[in-house]
């Protein structure tokens, strides 16, 4: 039997083909990740042509492929097809219908990953969960994720990512779910959009008239709330749960406090009874997110106090984890943010580190991608955010931060063109008693810095 929710049958009626005997454990659009018995989409794109890795992905596992170009050399079931990305989201779409799992969908500018794994965390695998991997959340992931989902899934969650208008929808008519949930709304993968009510209207698109969701959870600490709930209301849909950090809510937070590098919250819930839980990070977003969490477990009618499960939640790499290591014979802190970055993530993860370490801290920071005409605006606002704060040493790294080197904005501040030249200075710029802070988009690999610096360094 098929372990995943598509089988030989399905594939047969869909692209009129004769395929007898294969069970099939998954799926993948990379030839390297490929595992026993899984179907491979040989996608053509810009940088790589997939139909060029169907012997790797056979001797990988494959028992499929759905290829644009036949390779007759290699001995395997290949299904020919125009473009193998409308093939994926046909065969994701009737998967999809084949599906009873409750569906979660979770969007928002900053936070989507780390909100879904830790909902993950707090759900016991033995109830047939099933969580997206990494940052899958668009029009390859999503679909591709579909066909993933093992077919006795109860309980599914998915993020929902966007960088222009109409991908929500196109994503919401793949995976119609019954959840959604709207994190937050500010300038992050801006080029496309004008201004930030743009990227609300985007976001908005989770609220979608021909495919109704059972449930939204919104933010009510969100400027745009009242334009998502007045577009909830109009496409009529009934259960709306609301949190908050500041006003009264279906989760409103009534005690907050940083004990080290944990939060502990207290959270009133339906205007009575109280839950209190420990967020094992100091990154003030997830004590909101957190209650996003919560409302996630109401809506799929799980114990709240599953919540309690975050207390023992170890952030992924680079989304705000904490390592402690030794430098100079001396134990420091890294700040690891080195996943990605926005304007308002970096501010509000800058502000949280420097609150909590007075010391003299090296702030490693690389550009923040994808901000289109607001490049300038953003990063020169950033500039003088870290001028205000002069007794760190400044590391700032990528093509967009070096052309502000002669502007002389900030004292003890370095710049480099690339991750690289960064690392070869680095020891000049290390102290035993450094906190280490470090952020930024994940194309400028800071994550290699993070790496370069857990391991021996040479005096």
């Amino acid at each position: 039997m098929s372990k995943i929710l598509i089988n030989n049958k399905d594939i047969n009626k869909l692209f009129n083909t004769e395929i007898n005997s294969l069970n099939f454990s998954g799926c993948s659009l990379d030839s390297r990740n490929i595992k026993k018995n899984n179907i491979f989409f040989a996608y053509k794109g810009k940088k790589n042509d997939g139909n060029k890795f169907i012997a790797q992905a056979k001797n990988n596992g494959a028992i499929l492929a759905f290829v644009e170009k036949k390779n007759p050399r290699v001995k395997i079931f290949q299904i020919v097809v125009k473009n193998t990305h409308l093939a994926l989201i046909k065969l994701a779409k009737h998967a999809r219908l084949k599906s009873v799992a409750n569906i979660i969908a979770i969007t928002g500018s900053v936070g989507k990953t780390s909100t879904k794994d830790a909902l993950t965390h707090t759900l016991n695998q033995d109830d047939n969960i099933f969580s997206a991997q990494k940052s899958f959340n668009n029009i390859f992931g999503v679909p591709l994720e579909i066909l993933n989902m093992p077919k006795n899934t109860k309980i599914a969650i998915f993020e929902i990512g966007m960088n222009h208008s109409g991908e929500i929808t196109r994503l919401i008519k793949i995976l119609r779910p019954h959840i959604g949930v709207v994190l937050n709304v500010s300038y992050v993968h801006g080029g496309n959009f004008d201004n930030e009510k743009q990227i609300a209207d985007a976001k908005a698109e989770i609220i979608n008239k021909d495919y109704p969701l059972q449930t939204l959870i919104l933010n009510k600490d969100n400027k745009y709330y009242n334009k998502l709930k007045n577009k909830a209301n109009k496409n009529k849909i009934i259960n709306i749960l609301t949190y908050s950090k500041q006003t009264k809510a279906n989760f409103t937070l009534s005690k907050l406090s940083l004990n080290k590098t944990k939060y502990l919250v207290e959270v009133k819930f339906q205007n009575s009874k109280k839950i209190n839980y420990t967020v094992n990070s100091i990154n003030d977003y997830l004590v909101g997110n957190s209650m996003a969490i919560l409302a996630c477990l109401k809506a799929t009618g799980v114990n709240i106090t599953r919540i309690k499960k975050l207390s023992s939640l170890m952030l992924t790499e680079g989304r705000g984890n904490i390592i402690t290591t030794k430098l100079l014979d001396k134990n420091i802190q890294i700040h690891n943010h080195s996943y990605n970055s926005s304007p308002a993530s970096m501010v509000a993860s800058l502000e949280i580190f420097l609150n909590i370490s007075k010391k003299q801290n090296l702030i490693i920071v690389g550009d923040m991608n994808e901000l289109g005409s607001k490049t300038n605006y953003y990063h020169l606002k950033l500039l003088k955010l870290l001028k205000q704060n002069k007794n760190n040493i400044y590391l700032l790294v990528g093509k967009i931060l070096y052309k502000y080197k002669q502007m002389n904005l900030l004292s003890n501040t370095f710049f480099y063109r690339d991750t690289n030249v960064l690392i070869n200075d680095l020891k000049n710029h290390l102290y035993y008693d450094n906190n280490i802070f470090i952020k930024g988009s994940n194309s400028i690999n800071l994550q290699k810095v993070v790496n370069h610096l857990i391991k021996p360094i040479e005096n």
